[in-house]
């Protein structure tokens, strides 16, 4: 038995008040794990967890056979179990996204070998060895198979057209397939996984292409498992295209050790293998919750902060069952083979229990591992037990293999709540290791079976309580046993959140009044989310936000910071017709000064306040944001990395070479007589990804067909496939774009797609140059053409990109360009801009 270090808020906040550096195990991305495929890595992981381990599995080298398995406790170390799938399983060579599922008793695998169809392997162990059950049933490459609650299972795949799904008749059979609505990246996408949370089906998938650096994942919510699905709010929710960390995708997700946080699994490129395929490597990071938006914290490649593992936890790897439990009513109990306790007591009629000499927090998610070795009569029951009081008070989930039931009960003071019995599928199988997962949250107790919520009971028990195992009549094994005092995704609320990155208002830090917030109400008055002081309620724009927030209130929220240096604060808030004034702290330094954010009119009428250039050391720190002045709801907090310059920049391309200001290009520009040209699609950038505001202009040549124009705020782009300009490609990045054609000049936004936010309709002339101009200061973006006092586009975006460089871009045009220059807008002093 382990037990988690756990700081007493106390202690904590006097670590906060005195600076003391607090040390924490870490790991860092990308990982490099034992017997990866040489020049080859880990590409497209996928991760199991059985028996509270996981097991990683990952795609085979092209011209290899068999498939590698690692394992792991903690999803930080790792150790390399050989090869679950034997090279002599010629079938496998180059074996695509191998996923795997356990399903009453037995191990599938699915994988298609180098992209051709699919086969279904299966084991009675994780680690193998897997043999093919199955002929070539067809389908494209990287399926992944689904559980629902009601135990019917589902297959997605890649497809042209978007992520394409099946229902199963059973894991070997898959029935006829089509494209789920909602899930086109716009060419090919792949790499799905699909999960449930509170009752809202998830959708992560990933393109265009895996040589891309712009390979990302995104993600999509739904009703049904397979659709139609509504992108997030988020997307992408894992993408970085420039530097050495690049093309991140094909992803898998599943939850964490502390039994509650949910972590995504996927691979970063390195770059094409000199033997076959692509050369990439392993990156895990944290996930969050906010209502149905799903965040990821990261993608991250500095050093985080180690998985949480459970407040307590049992492997049983001993011989004795020790001091950590307490027998009830006696039995017969032993430790088998350091991995197990067992009890084998069944001529009498008799409940025996084992219960945890820890408690529970009053919310908290448990885990049990169990199965029935035999039974003494019909009346058999074997199961949990949890918010263990004593006798008269704990709440139970018990396994009956003669009713091919689960039967939950509560008793409060003696007084049980009722016996509800739920059919398990036909067919289970008992004597293979079942997982009964319990999570109480306020007075609800939700209970699932092998992932599925098979039961949802009410009972007035507020305070914490014991977890154990038992027995009725009957002889069972029990296996890996935790609790966890999170619930519900509150284990992302404290730990280290990535700076740059973005952090939920709602994901304050744990600790409660004067240590993770200071609120001045009694109760949370929206009644949303959390049960604390602090009020939230929904958010017009999805989740929840922190409403009524006051004068004098603060909340605090942990931060990782990549590097010293400065940073650019996205305050997402609303407010009705006042300004209001707050302050930023790191670790109790003012690092903002007094900052006045415009009010926005409305409480449902949502802005971003930039507060730029915030310095900030690197490593683990606490940021508070209080309110000076004033009242205001806010929703998150976007930390983006900042700019030690002005923006600034130039090229008149005479030199007849490009200046090597230019940091990023693609496509097939070249310069002749002075200027800049392409025929066809292509984009250039120069600059620092920290700028903010700034003019940016040049003069363009009025294509006969296409458009071409400046670019600007320009973060992450890159080029679709192998690298090569297409169409696909001239929407590869996020930003703006202020552009020319034929019929007038149109202003638009880019996240890996396009979004027109305005347009002035006016006849231009194919062959002449205009002087086409971009000023953007804060959420306004002016665009002036020829005229440079009168704007012939005035926009303001309620949804505003921070920061970022920029440039110019084509798309299906034949142009030219000449006097590209950056000029600074309203400097780097630090400042609330309303965007």
């Amino acid at each position: 038995m382990k037990n988690a270090f756990t700081l007493h808020p106390i202690l904590l906040l006097a670590l906060l008040l005195t600076f003391i550096p607090v040390t924490y195990a870490q790991v860092t991305n990308p990982r490099t794990l034992d017997q990866e495929w040489g020049e080859y890595g880990i590409g497209d992981p996928y991760i199991l967890k059985f028996r509270g381990k996981y097991y990683l599995y990952c795609s085979t080298r092209d011209d290899q056979s068999g498939v590698k398995c690692w394992s792991s406790w903690d999803l930080a170390n790792w150790t390399y179990e050989g090869l679950c799938v034997p090279a002599s399983v010629t079938t496998t060579k180059g074996a695509y996204a191998p996923e795997v599922i356990y399903w009453n008793g037995t191990f599938y695998m699915y994988t298609s070998p180098a992209g051709n169809g699919h086969y279904v392997l299966s084991a009675s162990s994780p680690t193998g060895p897997f043999s093919v059950q199955t002929g070539n049933l067809g389908y494209s490459i990287d399926g992944s198979v689904f559980i629902d609650d009601n135990a019917q299972l589902y297959f997605t795949y890649a497809g042209g057209s978007g992520i394409r799904g099946a229902a199963m008749s059973s894991p070997l059979s898959i029935g006829t397939g089509s494209t789920i609505s909602g899930t086109s990246l716009n060419g090919w996408t792949e790499g799905s996984t699909l999960f449930k949370r509170n009752g809202v089906y998830y959708l992560t998938y990933c393109g265009n292409h895996v040589f891309s650096s712009g390979y990302r994942v995104v993600y999509g919510t739904a009703a049904a498992p397979l659709g139609s699905y509504t992108a997030g709010a988020n997307n992408p929710v894992v993408l970085n295209t420039e530097g050495a960390f690049f093309g991140l995708g094909h992803s898998g997700s599943v939850i964490g050790p502390d039994l509650d946080t949910w972590f995504i699994a996927y691979h970063n490129l390195l770059g094409p293998s000199s033997i076959v395929g692509p050369n990439r490597k392993l990156n895990i990071d944290p996930m969050g919750f906010n209502g149905s938006q799903l965040l990821v914290y990261g993608p991250t490649n500095w050093a985080q902060p180690a998985p949480a593992l459970p407040a307590f936890y049992d492997r049983f790897d001993r011989t004795a069952i020790g001091s950590n439990w307490t027998n009830i009513n006696g039995g017969n109990w032993g430790i088998y083979n350091q991995e197990l306790l067992w009890q084998d007591n069944k001529a009498t009629q008799q409940w025996y229990r084992q219960v945890s000499t820890a408690a529970t927090a009053a919310n908290y998610t448990a885990e049990f591992n169990l199965k029935e070795m035999s039974r003494g009569g019909t009346d058999a029951r074997f199961g949990a037990v949890f918010s263990y009081v004593d006798e008269n008070t704990f709440g139970s989930a018990l396994l009956s293999s003669y009713d091919n039931t689960l039967e939950t009960d509560i008793k409060v003071n003696g007084v049980s709540i009722g016996v509800s019995a739920v059919p398990l599928p036909p067919g289970w199988d008992y004597q293979k290791w079942h997982v009964i997962r319990v999570e109480k949250e306020g007075t609800t107790f939700r209970i699932y079976v092998d992932g599925m919520l098979k039961s949802a009971r009410t009972a007035n028990i507020t305070a914490g309580g014991k977890i154990g195992v038992t027995t009725y009549h009957d002889h069972a094994d029990f296996g890996y046993t935790a609790f966890s005092n999170h619930v519900n995704g509150s284990g992302v609320f404290s730990f280290h959140k990535p700076v740059p990155g973005v952090i939920p208002a709602v994901h304050y830090n744990e600790g409660g009044e004067g240590v993770g917030y200071h609120d001045l109400s009694s109760a949370n008055i929206g009644g949303k989310y959390r049960a604390d002081r602090v009020d939230i309620r929904d958010c017009e724009e999805g989740g929840q936000n922190i409403g009524w927030n006051q004068t004098g209130e603060w909340y605090q929220y942990n931060v990782n910071v990549q590097s010293t240096g400065p940073y650019h604060l996205g305050l997402r808030y609303a407010t009705t017709f006042t300004a209001c004034k707050l302050r930023v702290y790191c670790d109790g330094a003012d690092v903002s000064g007094i900052v006045s954010i415009p009010a926005t009119g409305s409480w449902s009428a949502w802005r971003t306040a930039v507060l730029k250039n915030l310095n900030l050391p690197a490593g683990y720190h606490t940021i508070r944001l209080e309110t000076v002045e004033g009242e205001f709801d806010f929703a998150a907090l976007r930390f983006e990395s900042g700019a030690a310059t002005l923006p600034n920049g130039s090229d008149n391309f005479d030199s007849g070479s490009f200046s090597g200001l230019w940091n990023y290009s693609n496509g097939n520009y070249t310069i002749s007589s002075g200027r800049a040209g392409i025929d066809g699609f292509g984009k250039r950038t120069m600059g620092d990804v920290g700028w903010t505001d700034y003019t940016v202009e040049a003069d363009v040549q009025c294509p006969s067909s296409g458009n071409g124009g400046l670019v600007f705020r320009v973060r992450n782009p890159a080029a679709a496939q192998f690298g090569t300009s297409d169409a696909l490609s001239s929407d590869y990045f996020q930003g703006y774009y202020a552009g020319i054609e034929a019929g007038g000049i149109v202003l638009g936004k880019q996240n890996y797609n396009w979004a027109q936010l305005s347009r002035n309709n006016q006849p231009l002339t194919p062959g002449q140059f205009y002087h086409l101009r971009a000023v953007v200061s804060g959420a306004n973006i002016k665009v002036y053409l020829d005229d440079m006092l009168t704007p012939v586009i005035d926009y303001t975006d309620p949804s505003p990109i921070i920061s970022g460089k920029a440039g110019i871009r084509t798309h299906a045009a034949n142009m030219s360009f000449d006097n590209f220059n950056i000029s600074p807008g309203t400097g780097v002093a630090i400042s609330a801009i309303l965007f």
